[in-house]
């Protein structure tokens, strides 16, 4: 099985609509092509957009997406970044696009970290004073998540109350085994900071938290909560956002684009958003899109490629 199929079959049966939005009746749309976000700009006032795969591959930049998303900022439209990045505050990941050519204000980025930090001061275990183990770097700057907190390791993990996972750049299989085994004998909440399980890079995948997440929900008693798309708290806090800069706008005028149907479409589409699936650069890149939309049942507005895939 190739990366893209494990990854596939993850989000497939464990990012269902059915399964995390059961009681929202998801709408059915008829997901029509276009070559660019340019050819639809009168069907929306503000851009939320993905980063990996819709703005950037890995480090790079996509090519020619500088000059559409800020000729769409010239002609009115307003451009906000919703990443499910969580390793680092929200500041940090904010800096990278202005120094890429984005005219997108790094005021208007939202992170699933943010998310995160939003939630965390009220958890019952950080108002107890207890102490979460973080999986992400150790420069992961405990002063904005508001709770107490270490850099999770195998001399610590049995120790720590709870265990926040922001990222994977310091995890691996190894350490996974310890945190097993950790959490088996003693059942301890973990927060998911990234629902993705996988990023694009220019040929390969990486192995995000979602991943990871597979084994841990599997243990009894663990109770697992995710931050991110496709869960409903960060487009809650990237509308409030958007209110606060834009003023009273419906959701149905902001576009969220994305290049994963199980965590931007389908967030964007629960939460009454338009969505666009960028079908080139990303996750699906090489394959018909239309093939993965029929399979999983979640129907962006608008395809954006330029290939033929009729």
């Amino acid at each position: 099985m190739s990366d893209f199929e494990r990854n596939w079959d993850i989000y497939l049966n464990h990012y269902h609509p059915n399964v995390l939005f059961p009681e929202v009746k998801q709408p059915q749309k008829a997901s029509q092509l276009v070559s660019s976000l340019l050819d639809i700009a009168d069907e929306f006032d503000v851009l939320l957009l993905d980063g990996f795969g819709v703005l950037n591959v890995g480090a790079e930049t996509i090519d020619g997406m500088p000059d559409i998303i800020n000729s769409l900022v010239d002609q009115g439209k307003h451009a906000f970044v919703l990443t499910n990045g969580a390793t680092f505050p929200v500041v940090k990941n904010a800096e990278r696009y202005p120094k890429w050519g984005y005219s997108i204000s790094p005021e208007n980025v939202i992170s699933s970290r943010s998310a995160v930090e939003h939630a965390l001061p009220s958890h019952p275990l950080s108002t107890r004073g207890k102490t979460w183990g973080v999986i992400g770097s150790p420069d992961y700057d405990a002063s904005t998540l508001k709770a107490k907190s270490v850099y999770l390791t195998e001399e610590n993990v049995d120790a720590v109350d709870g265990v926040i996972f922001l990222g994977t750049m310091e995890w691996n299989a190894g350490k996974q085994v310890w945190l097993l085994e950790s959490l088996s004998k003693r059942p301890r909440p973990v927060l998911f900071g990234n629902p993705d399980v996988c990023a694009p890079l220019a040929g390969a995948f990486t192995v995000e938290p979602g991943t990871y997440a597979l084994d841990i929900k599997a243990i009894d008693g663990v109770d697992v909560h995710f931050f991110g798309k496709p869960f409903q708290l960060c487009y809650a806090l990237s509308f409030n956002k958007i209110l606060e800069v834009v003023g009273n706008i419906r959701p149905d005028r902001v576009l969220m684009v994305g290049d994963t149907l199980h965590t931007d479409i389908l967030g964007g589409n629960t939460f009454g958003m338009k969505t666009a699936l960028m079908a080139d650069y990303g996750f699906l890149r090489g394959h018909n899109p239309y093939d993965f939309i029929e399979e999983s049942g979640i129907q962006p507005d608008f395809v954006v490629s330029l290939r033929d895939l009729k």
